[in-house]
């Protein structure tokens, strides 16, 4: 039988060198594993809800044109709601990924601004980075849909600006100061909560300075129109608001600048200017009028004037307050309007307690309203305070009237109706006394005059006919001929008493013989005047008288 050995193992006393080749490799491979972690940057992750041009492995992440990252991966969201989009930056980007950092897709689009993105047609869309300047990190943001205005750390300003319209303003539009363009609307947003339109601006710098806390918005059309009662108003804007609008701010006239806001700081947005200034008048007292005729034209913010000075504003048109039957009460009353006369138009350091008294004192004395057009294209109407006894102004009704004042809790006004209804009222009143006038006997005894007029005529036709056969007769005819005789015969009696004619001549001799005969005659009655019967007896010739000698 064979016998069996078994055999006798002694472990090796020292290292092979072949050993040296897989642990290096090991080594190695650990080290290029931990380099390309290193060198891998952090993992960003981005929330959108299109991922419209964006490929895994191909878009690039961008700041100021420097590639900064790659997106890894594109996929739907557990809820498939949106989109994940998850990108590797490099290493030295990290500090940039804060809390105020931005992203959004660059890709070609047309706005306001002009076309952007033409250099995306040849390389495909890219993720645009702005860093923020916040200093918490952060690697989850939502991938906005258009690019931000302005940087988060650019220098100026940025307001919220809130406003129960709609529309108006879009991201992009320009901010104004007197109509130069300081600033941009960054953001645009509806609060569903408020229902309210909520914007935020940006005011670069060095104009931010202008945003003091006494500033008013407004909304800037490219061109308006207002034809109202107060006559037609035409704004128009800049060039760059008449295709895009934009928002307008300023401190009203007569205000001072006030302090300096922080950043963030929300103001209302009025609808326009004009609105701003109505909205000052805070305090005012309000009254209840009855008008017993149309009020059509007459609008919620057209003026109460007193004598040509715009003094209130007219509040409702018309004001049905809480009663059984209004429709009956405006058939018995009247249309009721409702007015309010604000402080702030009158005289300054004016009280409301004393503008009461002083309205109250008013009305004692007779003050009401009337209707009046206050432009003739539009028919608007505005109401016109005065104080006087106007034999207009119905009594019979004030009763009732300031009744149902009191019942609403109102004031009540008097007045009167409006120069047109007074028209309209005597025309009224000229056609009735016209339709009570006796027609048909102003008829009758028209007729008769007629018939009078028509035997006056005929006997006149008759007259002249009488007339016209008189001058046609043949004694008429021939008294022309007559009366032209008798005009030569004159003529020729008339030649013979001419100068050279004979009669002319003997004429003439007879009248100087008569002249001599005249002159002879003279001292005879010189002598008679002087002697009245020198004819019986001779005339004793007097001597002349001689002066006498004066005494010495």
């Amino acid at each position: 039988m064979t016998q069996q050995h078994s055999a006798k193992v002694s472990p090796i006393k020292q290292w092979s060198p072949i050993w040296v080749v897989p642990v290096a490799a090991v080594l190695i491979g650990l080290w290029m594993l931990y380099n390309h972690y290193q060198q891998q940057g952090a993992l960003l992750t981005l929330y959108t809800s299109d991922a419209e041009g964006i490929v895994a492995g191909k878009t690039q992440i961008k700041s100021r044109s420097v590639d900064v990252g790659q997106v890894v991966s594109v996929e739907l969201s557990d809820d498939l709601k949106q989109v994940i989009v998850k990108a590797r930056m490099k290493p030295a980007i990290t500090a940039l990924l804060n809390a105020d950092s931005q992203f959004w897709v660059v890709k070609p689009q047309v706005g306001r601004g002009g076309i952007t993105g033409l250099n995306t047609l040849l390389s495909g869309v890219y993720i645009e980075l702005q860093p923020g300047d916040s200093e918490e990190p952060q690697l989850q943001h939502q991938l906005l849909d258009t690019p931000p205005v302005a940087p988060a750390d650019a220098p100026g300003i940025r307001v919220q600006l809130s406003t129960a319209e709609s529309g108006g303003l879009a991201v992009g539009d320009p901010v104004l100061y007197r109509g130069y363009e300081v600033g941009t609307v960054e953001q645009s947003e509806f609060d569903l909560s408020a229902r309210r339109t909520l914007y935020r601006l940006y005011i670069r710098e060095p104009f931010d300075v202008l945003v003091s806390e006494n500033v008013r918005f407004w909304l800037s059309s490219g061109f308006s129109v207002d034809l109202s009662a107060e006559g037609l108003q035409v704004d128009v804007g800049s060039a760059t608001t008449l295709l895009s609008g934009g928002v307008s701010f300023d401190v009203m006239q007569g205000w001072q600048p006030g302090r300096a806001i922080k950043d963030g700081t929300e103001f209302q947005l009025f609808p326009n200017k004009q609105s701003i200034q109505d909205g000052l008048y805070s305090e005012f007292v309000e009254y209840l009028l009855f008008f017993d005729e149309s009020v059509r034209g007459l609008k919620a913010g057209a003026p109460v004037e007193y004598r040509g000075v715009r003094v209130g504003t007219v509040t409702r048109v018309p004001f049905f307050f809480a009663v059984d039957k209004p429709f009956e009460i405006s058939q018995q009353q009247g249309i009721p309007i409702l007015i309010r006369i604000e402080v702030g138009r009158l005289y300054e350091n004016l009280t409301l307690a004393q503008l009461r008294v002083e309205l109250d004192k008013a009305v004692a004395r007779g003050m009401h309203g009337t209707l009046k057009t206050g432009n003739l294209l539009t028919g608007a109407l505005y109401i016109d305070l005065d104080i006087n006894q106007d034999p207009n102004i119905d009594t019979s009704q004030q009763t009732q009237r300031l009744v149902l004042s009191q019942s609403a809790g109102y004031a009540m006004l008097p007045t009167a109706r409006s120069g047109l209804s007074n028209i309209e009222q005597k025309v009224l009143m000229a056609l009735d006394k016209i339709n009570n006038l006796p027609v048909e006997q102003l008829l009758v005894q028209s007729e008769r005059t007629m018939q009078s007029t028509e035997a006056m005529m005929q006997n006149a036709n008759k007259m002249i006919a009488q007339l016209e056969a008189f001058i046609g007769s043949a004694q008429m005819q021939q008294l022309p001929a007559q009366l032209q005789q008798s005009l030569q015969d004159l003529q020729r009696m008339l030649a013979g008493l001419s100068p050279g004619a004979p009669a002319y001549d003997r004429l003439n001799g007879n009248l100087q013989t008569l002249d001599q005969v005249l002159r002879e005659l003279q001292p005879v009655l010189q002598t008679l005047n002087q002697q009245s019967n020198a004819l019986i007896f001779d005339a004793s010739t007097a001597t002349d008288p001689e002066p006498k000698r004066a005494k010495p």
